[in-house]
């Protein structure tokens, strides 16, 4: 399963090299404990690993660089190391790079205000969006909602991805007053694209392939624009090992196709601060911004004793595992749906790593603590640091008797843009956890006792702490855990109470409980690939009262996002402020009347009631798309077999909303059970031709 490897590509002294030693240090015991741990991580098929990639570099030169597992196991295709990989938002630091280019031109400000040099930048509330300046976009500060969801991930490219974004923004509003507070946000990173072709008169992809991946020596880098040929790429499995179709990601700032050792070129530029060889790519001021804390003078900051405080462009500036050692190292994560990526530069020590694979999203964690093991034990080799320190034994502390008000200040609900949770004193005067799950509240965690330390800890988890924390008004719920090897802990901001709601209005009551399908987004890699169903729900929180509840699957993620809606019939408003990672990705639900019918817009998302899905006739007839271009939903009423022509893409659901069939164009189903849902999108106006044949008894009449 170990496939094509670079080693040690320069020849002579390594400035790294460990007093009295002779000829460059080779990392030898380094690169042999990362090749034993991948090999154990492929081999454990609950993980779903499928190709691992990775280099480690100095500032002189690519150390080691090797291509593990299968981008084909029917075939016994092996990844190497040109083997393409998304690295998905590691992207985000050449976005970074890509704007500090234009500030050392003198073309671009950091702290001017983003309209000046995107007119046609606007929101629907107000002026405030007038404050964003470009800083704002890098260090994720703007206000803006998260991430735009149409088309930002399909199994077709699909362009413009940026344009459509800037337009939709007109209709809606920021979640936190520009500067406010830091919390991951996608949407900054597409507006950098606007920003750049605006500035230069330039697309952004032709902008970064110019001036950085061409002059950095990434020459095996793309953007997904264009389908990959077979074997030039590695695509996640499915669960009979073969590819998947190719993920594109649209928002390109997000989305570079790349090899370990190309990603280790751009490193070693960063390391060089900012020079590659002779020439400079970014002056070493421009480098040293980016790895600067942006996070320290934001006004709403309740918890700092974490790792990710924001650069320009990177998710920290001390990564947590080398802090705690004593070694500066900035990071960036990148997730896609069938990528996963991480990379660290250490610029004191001259080092870095960079590792990618594919397959599931459960393995978002595994390419960052890769990442750190490597590094770590490449310092300890060559001397920079005396070991790498052991996990220690989780200490719950001594317990101590918790005061009614200590209990009151913990308990009750907080909210974060991944759902609800539940603090509730027990007659013990112990505090269990609980989360909302499928509509109702379940126990995650039991026997919560006060520490000493001022956290509530469990005896049989002691690895886990929580503590209350109040900030502008509002009671932030802390959670503490280790991070990476286990080494270290860290502790984020979890989520936050909400101040009592009004009684919801008749029009909203009557909305709970009901479900929508979506219309649009008809390339989605999360459709297309059964990785999420195609509906939205609206529901409440039991003990949450006067707030509506928007529950759908996006993105890959489950989300139970707690909306206010006094505001008015028609719009429930997002209403978290969480820096950090839990209050990304918030939206307004807005409700649309359409034809007599309630229509609800969500992240960009558009979908329809499933109520008044109408029945597909039967024998051969048509069906026009509107001028939208919005998808047409039908319920077949009974068991059936179907063909369909001249869709651009169709998705067929069982009753419960598991995906039977999709496809492109067109297609032919036969044994379609009774109660399924048919989706068809075409172009605006376009006619799709339908044959249905009934079936009797399991046979078509």
């Amino acid at each position: 399963m170990m496939n094509d490897r670079e080693t040690n590509l320069d020849i002579g002294q390594s400035e790294h090299s460990p007093a009295g030693s002779h000829g460059p240090l080779t990392y030898a015991a380094t690169i042999a404990d990362a090749r034993a741990t991948i090999l154990k991580e492929l081999a454990l098929s609950k993980t779903n690993t499928s190709a691992v990639t990775l280099a480690l570099v100095d500032d002189r030169r690519l150390l080691w660089a090797e291509a593990f597992g299968s981008i084909d196991r029917t075939s016994s295709q092996t990844p190497t190391t040109e083997t393409l990989f998304c690295v998905a938002s590691c992207s985000k630091v050449i976005a970074a790079v890509a704007t500090m280019i234009l500030v050392d031109r003198g073309l671009v400000e950091l702290d001017a205000p983003l309209v000046r040099y995107v007119p046609a930048f606007r929101l629907a509330d107000g002026e405030a969006y007038r404050d964003i300046t470009v800083r704002m976009l890098l260090d994720h500060s703007s206000g803006l909602p998260g991430t735009f969801f149409p088309n930002v991930l399909t199994i077709v490219p699909v362009h413009g991805y940026s344009a459509h974004f800037l337009d939709a923004l007109a209709s809606e509003r920021l979640k936190h007053a520009p500067g406010e507070l830091a919390v991951y946000c996608n949407d900054g990173f597409t507006l950098i694209e606007c920003l750049i072709a605006a500035v230069t008169g330039r697309p952004y992809t032709a902008f970064v392939e110019q001036e950085i991946l061409t002059p950095v020596g990434m020459n095996h880098s793309h953007f997904g624009l264009e389908r990959f040929d077979t074997g030039r790429f590695a695509p996640a499995l499915d669960g009979a090992g073969r590819p998947e179709p190719q993920e594109y990601v649209n928002v390109y700032a997000s989305g570079l196709f790349s090899t370990p050792s190309d990603m280790g070129r751009l490193a070693m530029m960063l390391l060089n601060r900012g020079r590659v060889g002779d020439q400079s790519l970014l002056s070493s001021d421009a480098v040293a911004e980016m790895g600067r804390d942006q996070t320290v003078d934001r006004p709403l900051n309740p918890i700092t004793d974490h790792y990710a405080h924001f650069g320009l462009g990177w998710d920290g500036v001390r990564q947590g595992g080398l802090a705690a050692v004593g070694v500066t190292a900035w990071f960036k994560a990148g997730d896609a749906d069938h990528y996963h990526s991480y990379l660290i530069v250490a610029p004191d020590e001259r080092l870095a790593i960079t590792v990618s694979l594919t397959n599931g999203s459960t393995m978002a964690s595994v390419a960052g603590v890769l990442a750190e093991r490597i590094l770590l034990n490449a310092l300890a080799e060559r001397g920079s640091i005396a070991t790498v320190a052991a996990a220690p034994a989780p200490d719950p502390g001594p317990a101590i008797p918790a005061s009614d008000a200590d209990l009151a200040a913990i308990a009750g609900i907080y909210a974060s843009s991944y759902g609800p949770r539940r603090l509730e004193v027990q007659a013990d005067r112990t505090v269990t956890l609980s989360n909302f799950v499928d509509g109702r509240w379940l126990p995650s965690l039991a026997g919560l006792r006060r520490r000493q330390s001022g956290y509530f800890v469990a005896d049989h988890r002691p690895e886990v702490a929580y503590r209350q924390v109040v900030a502008a008004g509002r009671r932030y719920l802390a959670v503490r855990r280790p991070g990476g090897l286990g080494h270290y802990a860290m502790e984020l901001p979890d989520s936050h109470d909400l101040p009592p709601g009004e009684p919801l209005s008749p029009r909203w009551q009557a909305r709970v409980g009901r479900h929508w399908l979506i219309v649009d987004d008809p390339f989605s890699a999360f459709l297309a690939l059964g990785r999420q169903p195609p509906l939205f729900g609206l529901g409440l929180i039991p003990g949450l009262e006067g707030y509506v509840a928007a529950l759908v699957i996006t993105a890959g993620l489950r989300l139970v996002q707690v909306l206010d809606p006094r505001e008015g019939h028609a719009c429930a408003r997002m209403c978290l402020k969480i820096p950090v990672d839990n209050g990304w990705g918030l939206n307004d639900l807005v409700i649309e009347e359409r034809d007599g019918e309630e229509w609800v817009n969500w992240g960009g998302l558009r979908y329809r009631p499933l109520a008044t899905v109408p029945p597909l006739e039967w024998s051969q007839g048509t069906v026009t798309i509107g001028h939208e271009g919005l998808g047409e939903w039908r319920r077949l009423p009974a068991a059936a077999s179907l063909t369909l022509t001249g869709s651009s893409a169709w998705y067929l659901y069982d009753p419960e909303f598991t995906l039977l069939e999709r496809g492109l164009k067109a297609g032919a189903v036969g044994a379609v059970p009774g109660g399924s849902y048919l989706v068809m999108h075409g172009r605006p106006r376009t006619t799709l031709t339908l044959t249905v044949n009934q079936h009797t008894s399991g046979k078509p009449s």
